[in-house]
């Protein structure tokens, strides 16, 4: 990272490769790029909360998260080992790392 940017690369087993950059000044927007073996699709960028709003909406009416708990566990697993991978000056860290912490840390419950 560079002062006012991030960039994190994510590197899984079965060969995926996930890449996201963020700055923080100039000019702001949302999208990406998705690479396949079977092409390259652009990925729509942002338009608006009304999406959210709808799944959110739905969640709260049928109490049915539209997301299930193991693709949430695995999105903040890789955000926190990127987030130690940083106050670690940069080394890789690995989400089975970040997950033997969660479950060893003392529960605050």
């Amino acid at each position: 990272s560079q002062e006012g940017t991030d960039v994190v690369v994510g590197v899984w087993k079965d060969g995926r490769i996930g890449t996201f950059r963020g700055i923080r000044s100039g000019k702001g927007g949302y999208g990406g790029t998705a690479f396949s073996d079977k092409g390259t699709n652009q990925l729509a960028g942002f338009s608006g909360y009304v999406p959210l709003i709808v799944e959110i909406a739905e969640f709260f009416r049928t109490g049915e998260p539209p997301v299930t708990k193991e693709e949430t566990i695995a999105i903040y697993a890789f955000m926190e080992a990127a987030d130690e991978s940083k106050r670690r000056g940069g080394v890789p860290v690995s989400i089975q790392e970040v997950l033997e912490q969660a479950r060893n840390a003392p529960s605050s419950k």
